[in-house]
């Protein structure tokens, strides 16, 4: 009787504990469902490689990703030397070997921790090009959110993803 009150104590101890956390935590996980993918805007400029439009001017150091398209990453992709764009590959890195954007590099967010010697090359101001599949993958999302939540201050997100590029475009790297 008395180890069944203890347990019921203990488990009531243990909501109430996980209910406060909810409270003071900036991003909590929903109590049932999936959690909400983070919120993408839109660059300040429209951008599509013009020399009247920067990419300092249009992706400003921002606390939330940006969300960019097909135009858009083919203009970042031309100028993405003399701008300090790196692209990231978010997805596994045998997806990555099949084909990838070239010049990408592969940083799969459910293995971040084994790439931190790759993100330390990277400045912190520079522009962070993620993509994923496309589509509902949700890899490049939150590799977002954890590089901002690390420093890094001007990340979007390709929402076409591979799948777009690779139909799109003809600049392909990795197995034929």
């Amino acid at each position: 009787m008395r180890l069944s009150r203890q347990l019921l104590v203990m488990a009531a101890l243990t909501v109430l504990l996980g209910l406060g956390a909810r409270v003071v935590q900036k991003h909590s996980v929903p109590l049932w469902g999936f959690p909400k993918p983070v919120e993408l805007i839109q660059p300040k400029m429209a951008y599509a490689g013009a020399e009247s439009v920067s990419v300092d001017s249009a992706f400003a150091p921002s606390d939330r990703p940006y969300e960019v398209n097909l135009s858009m990453v083919m203009g970042l992709y031309m100028k993405r030397k003399k701008s300090s764009v790196h692209f990231l590959d978010a997805r596994e890195p045998d997806l990555y070997l099949e084909g990838h954007i070239p010049g990408a590099r592969n940083v799969p967010f459910e293995q971040v921790a084994k790439y931190g010697d790759t993100l330390k090359t990277i400045p912190k101001t520079d522009l962070l090009l993620l993509y994923c599949d496309g589509g509902d993958c949700h890899q490049s999302h939150d590799l977002a959110e954890y590089l901002l939540a690390n420093g890094w201050q001007r990340v979007a997100v390709y929402t076409g993803g591979w799948e777009e590029w690779s139909k799109e475009t003809d600049f392909v790297e990795g197995k034929p």
